[in-house]
């Protein structure tokens, strides 16, 4: 009689099991993680004296069916900081993604740089997206009328 019992105990938790096993799988299939998309993928900020930072900012989107969770914003270089204003979008929101080249990171170096923006998320099919800034660096007397490029 004992034995019948721990049988009909074993078959309900597999039964149980399979269930939410089932109940997860489907809600995985429905739902999904979020799918990144930038606004840009590539940015010139044009030419700019070496006297201070400019700044632009782009759109991250969540293109997916599921919360796109950014879990990490890193840069190729400390002359170049990138922030994200919130890093939890539901399906089909966006935030803003704020990226600043300082040329005087670099000892008043002069000409042009490429610099790499990483933007790390839970999207299976991308999981890293990036941006590539480029930015031409001259003296403040060859600036002159040039207008610098910033978005603050």
């Amino acid at each position: 009689m004992r034995q019948r019992h721990t049988r009909i105990a074993i078959a309900v938790v597999v039964m149980l099991a399979l269930g939410l096993l089932g109940t997860a799988a489907y809600v995985t299939a429905t739902s999904g993680p979020g799918r990144i998309e930038l606004s840009a993928t590539n940015f010139d900020l044009g030419t700019i004296p070496n006297t201070g930072p400019v700044s632009h900012e782009f759109e991250v989107r969540n293109v997916g069916r599921g919360t796109l969770e950014i879990t990490g914003v890193s840069t190729s270089c400390g002359c170049t900081k990138a922030e994200v204003q919130s890093r939890r979008l539901s399906r089909g929101e966006s935030t803003v993604l704020r990226v600043t080249f300082d040329p005087q990171a670099h000892d008043g170096a002069l000409g042009q740089f490429l610099r790499v923006v990483y933007v790390r998320s839970n999207d299976m099919a991308m999981p890293e997206a990036s941006l590539t800034i480029r930015v031409t660096v001259v003296a403040p007397e060859s600036a002159s009328g040039i207008v610098e490029r910033t978005n603050d």
